[in-house]
C-alpha cells in the first residue's frame, strides 16, 4: 500500500507535463473542425477524428494526474474544486466529441442526433479549456496574476478592478508574539508566492520556521542581530529596478514600514517565541507597531501631484526624436509630464540636450546613462524647473557639471554611478532641499560622509552589494 501511495503521488508531479498536451491538440483539432464546418472540406475528417482520439487520451491523463496531485495538500479548496471539475468536464467533452465525429454507423449510432450540434459542442470546449486553463494558473501563481500584470488602460476599458489586499491588523500588537503576529503575516503577503510551501525559488521557502531559518540553495537568509548582513533584508533594500531586489518587478513591492519590521525583528535577534514587547524599541518602531492596531496606511502621495500644468507638446519635435530613438513617455494622467529616455540613442550629445529645452516644462525624469553628454549638458538641464529624476549614471559627467544643478528645486533622484564625480562635487548638492536618494557607486565620492553632513536627509547609495549568485538569476555579472 505505501508503494502504491508513492506511486500514485509520483504520477501526480506528471500533471503540469500532461496538462499541456490536450490544450494543444485540441486546438488543433478545433481549427480543422471549423474548416470542415465552414469550408466543407471534408478532407479534414480523419485527422480530426484521431487529433480527438489523441486529445481525448491526452485530457483523461491530465485530469488524473491531477487528481493525484491534489491529494497532496495546500491549494485553496474553491480554486481547486473550479479547476478539477472543469478539468473533469473537458476529458468527458473532448471523448463525446471523439464519437460524434467518428463514421455514423455501429453501436453507437444513437448519437447522430447529437451529429449537427458537434461542432458547437466543439467551441464550448474551448471555451471551457481557457477556463480550466485560468484556474489552473491561479492555483500555481495565486489570484490576480492576471490582472496583476495588464495595462492599466485595459483594465479601464473592461472595467476590472485588482483583488484589494487584506490588511494586517493587530489588536494588541505589543502582546502579541512578534514572528507569528507580525512577521510571518508579512513574509505571507509580500514574499510566499515565489517563496512558499508550493514554490520555492533558489531553493528558499519562507512560510515556516524551519525553512527560515535553512535558507536558500546559498546559505542562511538570515544573521542574528544583524539585518545588513542577512540576505532576507538586503534583497529588500536594494535599489529600484535592480534584478535581485525582492519583490521582484511586476509584483507588490514591500512597504517601507514592513521593511523597517523585518529589519528591527532581525537586529532583535530574529526571535520566533519572544512578545512585542519584550524586545527593545525605538520611537520609531514603536509608532509603526501601533499603525498595525488600526490598519493605518503609510502615506502615498500621488506621483507629480504637486507640478504646475505642464504645456502641450509640440508633436513634430517629439515624433522627431522618437525616430532618433529617443523616447518621449507620458507619466501623468491628465497633465503632459513626460519621462525622456535615450537609452537607445548612445550618441545622445549635449546638442540634443539642448534641443530637449523646448519641452523643458514637461519634463520630469531624464535617463541619460551611457550616453555621450558631458558637463555642458548639466547647464541646459539647470534650466528645466520640473525635473525629479535624473539618470547620469556612466557619463563624463564630473564635479564641474554637478555646481550647475544648485537651482533644481525638485529634484528627489540623482544617478551618478560609474562618472568622475568626487565628495568635493557631491558638496555642491547640500543647495538641493528636496534631494533624497543619491547613488555614487563607482565614483570618487564613494566616502559620502562630507555630504551626509552637508544634508543628513539624503539616502547616499555606494554599491557594491555582495549577495550570492542563486539559481533563479538569469544573468550572472
Amino acid at each position: 500500500m505505501v508503494f502504491l501511495e508513492e506511486l500514485m503521488g509520483f504520477f501526480g508531479r506528471f500533471h503540469p507535463i500532461l496538462v499541456h498536451l490536450p490544450i494543444g491538440i485540441l486546438l488543433i483539432a478545433f481549427v480543422m473542425a471549423f474548416l470542415e464546418r465552414f469550408r466543407k472540406i471534408d478532407a479534414y475528417l480523419p485527422a480530426i477524428r484521431l487529433s480527438l482520439l489523441f486529445g481525448s487520451m491526452a485530457a483523461v491523463l491530465a485530469a488524473l494526474s491531477g487528481f493525484l496531485l491534489s491529494r497532496n495538500g495546500g491549494y485553496e479548496i474553491q480554486v481547486l474544486n473550479y479547476h478539477q471539475w472543469l478539468g473533469i468536464t473537458v476529458a468527458g467533452c473532448s471523448l463525446l466529441l471523439y464519437f460524434l465525429y467518428r463514421e455514423k454507423k455501429g453501436p453507437l449510432s444513437g448519437l447522430k442526433k447529437m451529429v449537427g450540434f458537434r461542432f458547437w459542442l466543439f467551441l464550448i470546449l474551448i471555451v471551457l479549456l481557457g477556463i480550466t486553463g485560468h484556474y489552473g494558473g491561479t492555483l500555481t501563481h495565486g489570484k490576480g496574476y492576471f490582472i496583476e500584470a495588464m495595462p492599466q488602460a485595459m483594465k479601464k476599458t473592461f472595467g476590472l478592478k485588482e483583488n484589494s489586499e487584506e490588511l494586517l491588523i493587530v489588536e494588541n500588537v505589543q502582546a502579541a508574539a512578534v514572528y507569528d503576529g507580525v512577521i510571518q503575516p508579512i513574509l505571507k503577503q509580500r514574499c510566499q508566492s515565489c517563496h512558499g510551501d508550493r514554490k520555492q525559488e533558489g531553493g528558499l521557502a519562507l512560510h515556516t520556521k524551519e525553512s527560515l531559518l535553512k535558507g536558500g540553495d546559498n546559505g542562511k537568509v538570515l544573521k542574528d542581530n544583524n539585518a545588513k548582513e542577512s540576505e532576507l533584508y538586503a534583497r529588500l533594500v536594494l535599489p529600484e529596478g535592480h534584478k535581485k531586489r525582492m519583490p521582484p518587478k511586476g509584483r507588490t513591492p514591500i512597504s517601507p514600514d514592513q521593511i523597517k519590521l523585518i529589519a528591527w525583528w532581525i537586529d532583535q535577534g530574529a526571535s520566533f517565541d519572544k512578545k512585542v514587547n519584550q524586545l527593545t524599541q525605538t520611537k520609531e518602531i514603536a509608532a509603526v507597531l501601533k499603525k498595525l492596531e488600526t490598519g493605518e496606511q503609510e502615506a502615498s502621495p500621488v506621483l507629480y501631484a504637486d507640478f504646475p500644468k505642464a504645456p502641450d507638446l509640440p508633436k513634430d519635435k517629439v515624433d522627431a526624436w522618437q525616430a532618433k530613438g529617443i523616447k518621449i513617455i507620458p507619466v501623468a494622467k491628465e497633465n503632459n509630464l513626460v519621462l525622456v529616455n535615450a537609452i537607445n540613442y548612445p550618441q545622445f550629445s549635449d546638442k540634443d540636450l539642448n534641443e530637449l529645452l523646448a519641452i523643458k516644462e514637461n519634463i520630469v525624469q531624464l535617463k541619460l546613462g551611457h550616453t555621450a553628454i558631458t558637463d555642458q549638458a548639466l547647464s541646459a538641464i539647470k534650466d528645466m524647473p520640473v525635473i525629479a529624476r535624473l539618470h547620469l549614471e556612466n557619463t563624463k559627467v564630473s564635479d564641474g557639471g554637478l555646481s550647475q544643478l544648485k537651482g533644481l528645486q525638485k529634484l528627489i533622484y540623482l544617478n551618478l554611478v560609474g562618472t568622475k564625480v568626487t565628495a568635493k562635487g557631491l558638496s555642491n548638492l547640500k543647495d538641493i532641499p528636496s534631494l533624497k536618494n543619491v547613488y555614487i557607486y563607482q565614483t570618487g565620492g564613494q566616502d559620502s560622509t562630507a555630504l551626509k553632513a552637508l544634508h543628513s536627509k539624503v539616502r547616499i547609495d555606494t554599491g557594491n552589494y555582495q549577495l550570492p549568485f542563486i539559481a533563479t538569476d538569469t544573468v550572472r555579472f
